[in-house]
């Protein structure tokens, strides 16, 4: 190799770290808009790599992000998984909800601290299939699904404690029951106030809006929960079901078609939500209230204060 094709290689080199710099500072950015950080914790310079709790190595890419004890409430943005370079994550202590994204693209990561939070969700395979991993601690929070087996069989995994996985046994399915109400759940962000009494291996014992006839799930009352999200087609899997109600909450999207084919449907509520599109074809033994939709029969939402002020007024009016 001549010295020149040598320079251009360093030259092409340099740029490729520079460019990956700067995509890491980009999405620390983004994953500071997702939290509310605390007086103590200082995130203001234009460079990350200055941040309390940011580690970064070579050519600026980021490596550590150690923030325990900070008590910062937040959520785990999907960009987490593009800071490829990253090694530790430590964020003992706060007050972290939602799920843990798709953490595929660190091919690097060896410790994942996240004990004492409230992160909810079933544990992605995308995190469990990391072969770097050493120390994995999920205690303490609100995880759902399946008790999670990870894929290196070396790593340090401390006892599932403070969970709301269905069976003990890592790697054992869930109820079938469970798994598509979790899916259901997934639709509306794994709300913490489901995990916290959605746990164990039996929707019909005395999970919160539930209802069973025997072992079969024949309601599903989420109403005045302040959910977002959307609705699940999922819900078409629970063929017992007789009543839907996800009233006064704050849903978007469409109805899906598939709770059409629901044989024991009698009633659905999705009033006072932000529902559109069109309305599918119920048999007309169903009863379906969209009454507080504003965009009810429109392709997508439109804003407007008129508006706004309408699903404000209705939301505080009980049905």
């Amino acid at each position: 190799m001549t010295s020149s094709h040598l320079f251009l290689l360093c030259l092409l080199l340099s740029l490729l770290n520079f460019a990956a710099s700067q995509d890491d500072a980009t999405i620390m950015q983004s994953f500071k808009s997702y939290l509310n950080l605390t007086s103590d914790v200082h995130w203001s310079d234009p460079d990350p790599c200055k941040w309390d709790g940011v580690i970064c190595g070579e050519s600026n890419r980021i490596t550590r992000i150690l923030l325990r004890e900070k008590w910062i409430a937040g959520t785990l943005p999907q960009d987490l998984g593009k800071l490829s370079n990253l090694v530790e994550v430590d964020l003992q202590d706060n007050d972290f909800s939602g799920p843990i994204p798709d953490l595929s693209g660190l091919q690097y990561l060896r410790l994942f601290n996240v004990e004492h939070n409230m992160l909810t969700g079933v544990v992605p395979p995308s995190f469990t299939g990391l072969k770097t991993l050493i120390v994995a601690n999920l205690n303490n929070n609100y995880f759902q699904g399946p008790t999670p087996l990870f894929k290196n069989s070396d790593a340090f995994v401390p006892i599932f404690n403070g969970n709301s996985f269905c069976l003990d046994t890592p790697g054992t399915p869930c109820d079938p029951r469970v798994e598509t109400l979790l899916s259901i759940a997934e639709s509306f962000g794994y709300p913490v106030m489901l995990a916290m009494s959605w746990t164990g291996n039996d929707p019909c014992d005395s999970w919160t809006g539930i209802t069973c006839s025997g072992s079969d799930v024949t309601m599903v009352k989420l109403r005045r929960l302040e959910l977002t999200g959307t609705i699940s087609p999922s819900f078409a899997k629970l063929t017992s079901l007789e009543t839907i109600d996800l009233s006064n909450n704050n849903l978007t999207g469409n109805i899906p078609t598939e709770l059409t084919t629901l044989p024991m449907l009698r009633t659905l509520n999705v009033s006072i939500n932000n529902i559109n599109g069109a309305v599918p074809t119920f048999s007309a033994s169903v009863n379906v209230v969209t009454s507080g939709n504003a965009n009810i029969g429109k392709d997508g939402p439109v804003s407007h204060p008129l508006v706004e002020l309408l699903q404000k007024v209705n939301k505080d009016k009980k049905i």
